[in-house]
């Protein structure tokens, strides 16, 4: 049975959810599309739910040149949240799973981000939670960090 804050998963409401990222995306990075993109989360709570300060990334990532964009952005709103960082072969300082799906990544300069990518993830929106389901994303991702992991 699904909560009654939380708004039944549909095709059409994560294609919409899909499609609103990619704008937050778009309108940040340029060359924005030769990157396929995941929804990532890093919570306070070490249950991994959503929380009051919970952090969302739009994680663009592409396999040639092998990079990563990690764009903040506002879940309630769907909108930009912060510079966006680029992570490759001339900045990365480091990459490791933590735990299952959990990663750590750094730039040489300091920036170090923290985050989860799952098949499925809860978004607070100003609207209630919605789920976006990205399940053949999520493993393509998972994919790409296998190789992305061995560059630091």
């Amino acid at each position: 049975m699904t909560p009654a804050s939380i708004s039944p998963i549909s095709p059409q409401d994560s294609a919409h959810l899909k499609n609103m990222l990619r704008q937050v995306f778009d309108s940040q990075i340029p060359n924005y599309g030769d990157y396929n993109l995941v929804c990532a989360s890093r919570s306070p709570l070490s249950d991994g739910g959503p929380a009051s300060g919970t952090e969302y990334y739009v994680v663009g990532y592409r396999w040639q040149p092998l990079e990563i964009m990690i764009a903040p952005f506002e879940a309630d709103e769907v909108s930009p949240a912060g510079t966006p960082v680029e992570l490759n072969m001339t900045n990365l300082s480091h990459a490791v799973e933590l735990a299952r799906d959990h990663y750590e990544t750094g730039t040489s300069t300091g920036a170090v981000f923290y985050f989860e990518v799952q098949p499925a993830i809860e978004l607070p929106l100003l609207d209630g939670a919605r789920t976006l389901v990205q399940r053949e994303d999520y493993e393509d991702f998972s994919a790409f960090m296998t190789q992305f992991l061995t560059l630091d």
